[in-house]
């Protein structure tokens, strides 16, 4: 498996093996000797599968005080994936980075682990997406949080104008509001 890490700590992009032949193609979401390997050697404790329409944006979420890590792969399309770095020890604390992941195009890696302390979300510019989650806790609703995804302090560059959002996700907070 090629893995590429982030300049944020703890972040890494995945590739795993892909098998193709006459039939289609093959290859692991999660192996527990592959990703073990690699350093993601998670019990895992929940898997989720999303559908994104065109011009959607998830996020940015997470859980506190529950963290989770997650592994999150590109199931079908293409995504804009962002993280968030909300570890207060950390040199990266507030900085965020973007990745394109697909789950067809060899330019592209299908996976990113994300270890707790970071908020999550992506877009879907070109067309619809599935994703499967998998996360390292369960999902606990009073931990769940919303970062503002359109946060003038972030300046994430979306690439989508007009976004489809959840209410939810329209009233995330600022990073400064969910830091204090």
């Amino acid at each position: 498996m090629k893995v590429t890490r982030s300049s944020l700590n703890g972040v890494a992009l995945l590739t795993p093996p892909r098998f193709d032949d006459a039939r289609g193609s093959f290859r692991p979401v999660f192996a527990q000797r592959l990703h073990g390997e690699g350093g993601f050697d998670h019990a895992w404790s929940e898997m989720n599968l999303s559908h994104s329409e065109k011009n959607s944006i998830r996020g940015l979420h997470l859980q506190d005080p529950q963290w989770q890590a997650k592994l999150i792969t590109v199931i079908s399309g293409t995504i804009f994936d962002v993280v968030v770095d909300l570890r207060k020890d950390s040199p990266t604390f507030g900085k965020w980075e973007s990745f394109t992941l697909s789950a067809d195009h060899p330019d592209h890696p299908s996976q990113i682990y994300i270890p707790e302390g970071f908020a999550h979300g992506l877009a879907t510019p070109d067309g619809p997406a599935t994703i499967s989650y998998l996360v390292s806790s369960p999902w606990n609703p009073e931990s769940e949080k919303v970062l503002a995804w359109d946060d003038p302090d972030l300046a994430i560059p979306w690439p989508v104008k007009n976004p489809q959002l959840s209410e939810r996700d329209q009233q995330g907070l600022s990073l400064k509001e969910l830091t204090c």
